[in-house]
């Protein structure tokens, strides 16, 4: 959603030092349907909801004019909106977001705070989601309280890890991807995936998922791996890794990507950052 929003004008502020895509959810939600509307004519199935850093920690500096509960509830309503109007078998995924700034997970806070969040967004998608999605996971203390609950109150959820920029193996909390799947293969979690990754390397991150789970799948990042500008990343240069480090690919070449994804088992395949809607539709037309 946040890059989606920048390619059609909307002056998206930077995801270091601010609510991001967020934002788009007070004065910018004819633009955020849209999106939903075009992802869902593109063929998808499942669109998620867009409450993406709508959380307290990041919405604490911005003063009393964003709420993150007022804020999700727009984006609930403006995925329900989109639906209705497409009249499609459409899925709605409530996210869980991380609490904090992305690939941070030195940066999340108590247990405590992690279970107040999760639990009061969890009463608003009640009756009013299909499935939760707890996304862009970086640590398994995030994973282990995100999925818990969801697990309490909902009969589906997904749940998505991140990697550590290059280093596909790993989280960005440097704990094992493999650690990770283990630690909640006895759940009922009913798909494992990656997301916010590049392309080529959500591929070798699928490999792993697939040694623990039949049921994994992966959106990522519309750009692969660019070994010239290779450094491994402390948090703070996170950015250059996710970003700087990589080559952009258009929609063909990241159908390839999906192809392998699927010839590895894949069941579920979508699109993360960089990803429009012209991607969705080239997955949905050749898979």
């Amino acid at each position: 959603m946040g890059t989606e929003l920048a390619y059609r004008g909307y002056d998206l502020p930077d995801w270091k030092e601010s609510i991001w895509s967020a934002k788009a959810l007070n004065d910018g939600q004819n633009l955020i349907r849209s999106i939903h509307e075009d992802n869902i004519a593109a063929g998808c199935n499942v669109i998620t909801t867009s409450n993406y850093y709508a959380t307290p920690l990041i919405l604490n500096g911005m003063g009393k004019k964003y709420n993150y509960l007022e804020l999700t509830k727009v984006a609930i309503e403006l995925a329900q909106k989109a639906v209705d109007s497409k009249n499609k078998n459409v899925m709605i995924a409530g996210s869980f977001p991380p609490i904090n700034i992305s690939f941070r997970p030195d940066l999340i806070p108590s247990n405590n705070q992690l279970i107040d969040f999760y639990s009061s967004i969890s009463e608003l998608y009640i009756n009013n989601v299909d499935l939760i999605l707890c996304e862009t996971i970086a640590s398994i203390q995030e994973a282990q309280i995100a999925s818990k609950i969801a697990l309490e109150n909902f009969h589906r959820v997904w749940l998505s890890w991140t990697v550590r920029g290059i280093d596909f193996k790993l989280l960005p909390s440097k704990e094992l991807l493999s650690d990770a799947l283990k630690n909640l293969s006895k759940t009922r979690i009913e798909y494992q995936l990656v997301n916010c990754a590049h392309a080529d390397l959500t591929t070798e991150a699928i490999k792993i998922l697939k040694e623990h789970t039949d049921n994994f799948g992966a959106y990522a990042n519309s750009s692969i791996y660019d070994p010239s500008k290779d450094t491994l990343e402390n948090y703070e240069s996170v950015d250059e890794i996710h970003h700087h480090h990589s080559n952009e690919i258009n929609c063909s070449d990241y159908l390839k990507h999906v192809k392998d994804w699927i010839d590895l088992g894949a069941k579920v395949v979508g699109g993360c950052c960089g990803t429009r809607p012209e991607h969705i539709k080239e997955i949905s037309e050749n898979t």
